[in-house]
């Protein structure tokens, strides 16, 4: 699952359905744009299994990394037999912060298993996702086809982000989640 669809990439592109002469290397964009977006927001935004270690020491509330939390799944021991109850702790799914409201609290090595990322895209992340796209299709084949040199026009670019994501995209996209240590 991508970001975007090959569908709307054409779309934005103004390529025609039936023209299937780029579609592989168009497919090829389509496929990185959503960690080029996933990078910039330190989000998840293809929904998928999360699987990931913590090192807790008798811990109440623990942080998942990968937000935003759909759901957890399971939180085990990584060395022995220990789980805990997932159904007795509160998940903000947002922040990932995960609170252990009864039972015994979270210790030692442990694997948490959730599901991490959006049911539905926001539509200002796909239109940023497009923007961007399309920005890096003109550069490499110019507007309308290839161009001699790769470089067309002059797009505003935000500068720690280089050219692959134009300001009008980070417009779109809005400001990346705060990381927190």
């Amino acid at each position: 699952m991508s970001i975007v669809t090959l569908a709307e990439a054409k779309a934005q592109l103004k390529i025609a359905d039936d023209d299937t002469s780029a579609d592989e290397w168009l497919q090829d964009y389509v496929d990185s744009i959503t960690g080029v977006v996933e990078e910039y927001k330190h989000e998840v935004i293809e929904l998928r299994e999360i699987r990931e270690d913590l090192d807790l020491r008798h811990a109440h509330r623990f942080r998942l990394w990968n937000a935003p939390v759909v759901s957890l799944t399971s939180v085990t021991a990584v060395v022995g037999s220990m789980t805990w109850d997932v159904s007795k702790m509160r998940l903000d799914k947002d922040t990932g912060l995960v609170r252990v409201l009864s039972g015994p609290p979270v210790s030692g090595l442990v694997e948490a298993v959730y599901m991490a990322g959006y049911e539905t895209v926001p539509g200002r992340y796909k239109r940023g996702a497009l923007v961007i796209l399309q920005h890096a299709w003109e550069t490499q084949r110019g507007k309308g086809g290839p161009v001699r040199g790769g470089v067309i026009g002059p797009e505003e670019v935000h500068p720690k982000f280089y050219y692959a994501i134009p300001r009008k995209a980070l417009e779109w996209l809005g400001a990346p989640r705060p990381v927190v240590g």
